[in-house]
């Protein structure tokens, strides 16, 4: 019975069966051909996901820069940086007060460090002492680990910070020479992949991605220099309570800068207290009409224009010389001139009428090729250019004006370097901030004209000279007071603000540096340039002569002081600088 049963079974049955059975085993070999092939990178990514994390390594240290002599003026210390899993430690709240305690913030600022974390790592604290985080660490809680970091020092603080600038806390140039030159100090971290295991805890692999420190700098700034022309600026600021003040020190022959300060500065070691006013490199940036410091370059054109000799005399005994609309005047009268004296008694007339006997276009030419009305080159953020209006808009009161600095717009670092073609035998080069470096060269006037300006520019120096408060005992320096009303933004001039300035050089005859000086708005005492701006230049160039080894000069002797109160206020007030 039983054979006779299964010998009528249909023949499609087993059939059937096989078939079904080698359909779902076809299944299961396409399913698992998918899984290998066509989705394993999804499910790769998806595994890497839950288990993988791609955590930054330590970013190597920053670039240091150095002073000339390599002294350090910024570095990158050690620091301690706490980060956290948060899955992990936000299963630890309990003992988020005893952290706290340690760390000194609050379990809630604990907290807030966590809210928008989406992934396995989250900051707890930035660039803390290694010290305050070997304390955090040693309490032993799950999650919470360390990341050694590099936090910037400045060791000179204020006297270095507008020049410097700063990095923000990722490391990367904020402002000044940092921000400038990021691209070059700037070191790149690395990354390291790590595994996690069900419990969150972190197995770390080899590194994935190689991190590079970053590249020095050497600057042509002396440590010594910035120190001394820092310090003088900052109680001359405060001694005649004057709104700010910048100086700048350059090689005579090299254009390199030795110092660049500014005051009030801020300190980049203290962000608590970071003021942006106090950041700015005004040396740089802030622009301003000079007054008289103008006048050797306009007896620089007439002289290489042939519109007046060496000997030329002008008649200034007028108490208003009047062009146009414009009444221009002196603090006195002076009766007839030459060139030596109007520049040592400053006069605006004599200067006026040297300008309006020189064709606009070369007196204009010569002060463009001295570097005014155009950025001097530095690429630091917010330098200025000035402003040199184009000849073919003077009419004959501009003419005039801008013989004594008005009607033209310059800052620190341009009369610094203008000044130094003088110095350089009439040769203008480039100043530059990085060592090695060598600025381009151009001819601003004759090597004569140049000669006979150092005669001169002494002789403003001397007794008797408004700038005589410059003098240096032993040494001859020559240079130029300026005294010039600050706009008042109204198509007018503020009476009794000013800008006052002293730019000069040393020795005289054989320059080895150039200095100016700038000083916005002294409101205490006399506010001359001769007065205020002219000893910061002395008590600074005192210091480089010495520094460099300069010998005295021989026949040289110490500059005398006037005798009377009332010669020391007429000689220092810049016989009619403020006049125009």
């Amino acid at each position: 019975m039983n054979a006779l049963a299964q010998s009528s079974l249909p023949s499609w049955r087993p059939r059937l069966i096989f078939g079904v059975l080698g359909a779902g085993f076809c299944a299961i070999l396409y399913q698992s051909w998918q899984t290998q092939v066509e989705q394993s990178g999804f499910l790769r990514a998806q595994g890497q996901q839950r288990y993988q994390r791609q955590l930054p390594m330590p970013a190597p240290a920053r670039g240091e820069i150095f002073d000339r002599y390599g002294q350090p003026l910024a570095l990158s210390v050690p620091s301690s940086t706490l980060w956290v899993d948060p899955k992990v430690f936000a299963q630890q709240q309990a003992r988020w007060p005893e952290l706290a305690k340690v760390l000194g913030i609050s379990t809630a600022e604990i907290g807030k460090r966590l809210q928008h974390s989406g992934s396995a790592f989250a900051y707890l604290l930035r660039q803390v002492d290694p010290q305050l985080a070997a304390r955090a660490l040693a309490l032993g809680i799950p999650g919470l680990h360390e990341l050694q970091e590099y936090r910037r020092f400045y060791p000179s603080g204020q006297i270095t910070g507008p020049l410097l600038g700063f990095t923000n806390i990722e490391g990367a140039g904020s402002e000044g020479l940092e921000l400038a030159y990021d691209h070059v100090l700037r070191s790149q971290a690395g990354q390291r992949e790590v595994l996690r295991d069900n419990h969150g805890h972190l197995l770390s692999s080899a590194p994935e991605n190689v991190s590079h420190p970053g590249q020095p700098l050497t600057l042509t700034i002396d440590r010594r220099l910035q120190y001394a022309a820092y310090t003088a600026l900052a109680a001359a600021v405060q001694r005649f309570a004057a709104h700010s003040g910048s100086a700048v020190l350059l090689d005579a022959h090299s254009g390199a800068i030795l110092a660049m300060v500014n005051y009030p500065a801020s300190n980049p070691n203290d962000r608590e207290h970071y003021d942006p006013a106090g950041a700015t490199d005004r040396a740089i940036t802030h622009t301003f009409e000079p007054g008289s410091v103008m006048k050797p370059f306009a007896v620089a054109a007439a002289l290489d224009s042939g519109s007046i000799q060496a000997s030329s005399r002008f008649d200034v005994d007028t108490n208003c010389f009047r062009v146009a609309s414009y009444c221009i005047q002196d603090d006195a009268r002076h009766g007839t001139l030459d060139i030596a004296q109007i520049l040592k008694y400053s006069s605006n007339i004599g200067a006026a009428k040297i300008a309006l006997r020189t064709p606009a276009a070369d007196l204009y030419g010569l002060l463009s090729r001295a570097g005014f009305g155009q950025s001097v080159g530095l690429a630091l953020p917010g330098e200025s250019a000035g402003r040199l209006p184009a000849y073919q808009q003077w009419g004959p009161a501009a003419h005039a004006a801008i013989a004594y600095g008005y009607g033209i717009s310059v800052n620190t670092l341009q009369l610094a370097a203008a000044y130094a073609a003088i110095a350089n035998g009439g040769v203008y080069v480039q100043p530059h901030l990085l060592k090695g470096q060598q600025g381009e060269e151009r001819r601003v006037m004759a090597a004569s004209t140049a000669a006979e300006l150092r005669s001169w520019l002494a002789g403003v120096v001397a007794p008797g000279g408004t700038g005589f408060l410059a003098a240096i005992p032993g040494y001859t320096v020559a240079g130029k007071t300026g005294t010039a009303a600050m706009a008042n933004g109204k198509g007018g001039f503020h009476r009794h603000q000013v800008n006052t300035s002293f730019v000069g050089f040393a020795p005289a005859q054989n320059p080895r540096f150039v200095m100016a000086v700038t000083v916005r708005d002294p409101t205490q005492g006399w506010r001359y340039g001769g007065v205020v701006a002219a000893p910061i230049f002395r008590s600074t160039m005192s210091v480089a002569l010495r520094n460099a080894g300069v010998p005295p000069q021989a026949g040289s002797a110490q500059a005398i002081r006037p005798r009377s109160i009332a010669e020391q206020q007429r000689w220092a007030e810049g016989a009619g600088d403020v006049q125009h």
